[in-house]
């Protein structure tokens, strides 16, 4: 179903088209641009497929982009519960056999690159390559570490309290302004529009809610099976995959960026100096730079 696109922010340099997607119980929006193999853009928390207005127009010069956003984000259909990661993953799966793909590229951020991993380790062929930003697999090195690290997750325990992590998203969008802005590490700085963009979608109680129940699961059902119980440890990542890390990330610490090695066949990071979590909206050109060298690799053809 075709959307009016008027409803959405634009892109400059670029015509971006919109529809509904029905997977299956679940209406994704879905942003389009280009020709080509299929290349999906997979956000993560905060934002939704606006986020990647500076890599569209640079990829819909070689490629179909896709650019999703995840259920309960964006315009995608907000529902009132399927917030596990692993639901999350089916969905994005389920989106890419819909849209009649067998295998596709994937850009990702955030929770995107998180769901990414696991629709990759449990889908082996489905995504030939991933290239994510600011986001750990899903294989840790259990230590000492993981106390501060886990310290700085705070922000989760905020947004996904019951009732008070929803309220806080919709009574303002100061707190989502100030995760934005955290370490000031975007130094041309952020925008009203661009920071008031993401944060409003957050006034319908329903994307709230479907925010907060995201924290609210990954802390109750999903950080202890991960994190200590490796809950992922049957799955290899046979994927060529990289990760894009800005090294003065507020979210994420750079001490879950160990322990994936035996479990993934081909994975390597780099880390971007004096950059923050929001890596792609800090260093777009070398975001983009970064991954279209590794989509044009001959070695994955």
């Amino acid at each position: 179903m075709n959307a009016n696109a008027q409803e959405f922010p634009a892109v400059e340099g670029v015509e971006v088209t919109h529809r509904y997607v029905d997977i299956g119980g679940l209406q994704v929006h879905v942003a389009e641009a280009g020709e080509g193999e299929p290349l999906v853009m997979l956000h993560g928390w905060p934002q939704h497929w606006w986020m990647w207005r500076k890599q569209i127009p640079f990829f819909a010069k070689r490629f179909h982009v896709v650019a999703p956003d995840i259920r309960g984000f964006g315009w995608t259909e907000a529902t009132p519960d399927g917030y596990l990661k692993d639901d999350l993953a089916d969905d994005l799966v389920k989106l890419i056999h819909t849209l009649g793909y067998k295998r596709v590229r994937l850009l990702s951020h955030d929770w995107g690159g998180w769901i990414g991993f696991i629709a990759s380790a449990k889908n082996p062929g489905l995504i030939s390559q991933h290239f994510a930003n600011n986001i750990c697999p899903i294989w840790f090195r259990v230590g000492l570490q993981m106390i501060p690290a886990t310290i700085q997750l705070g922000y989760m325990f905020k947004i996904g309290m019951p009732y008070f992590g929803a309220k806080m998203l919709m009574r303002n969008g100061d707190y989502v302004h100030y995760l934005f802005t955290r370490g000031n590490t975007r130094k041309e700085g952020w925008t009203d529009f661009e920071k008031n963009i993401f944060s409003d979608r957050f006034k319908d109680p329903a994307r709230a809610n479907a925010s907060s129940k995201l924290y609210e699961q990954f802390l109750l059902k999903e950080y202890v099976p991960v994190g200590l119980f490796g809950k992922y440890h049957k799955y290899r990542l046979k994927t060529p995959t990289r990760i894009l890390f800005g090294d003065k990330d507020f979210a994420v610490s750079l001490y879950w960026l160990r322990g994936y090695e035996d479990y993934a066949d081909d994975l390597e990071i780099e880390l971007v100096p004096e950059t923050g979590h929001f890596i792609v909206d800090e260093k777009p050109d070398l975001v983009n730079e970064r991954a279209m060298k590794f989509f044009s690799n001959p070695q994955y053809k």
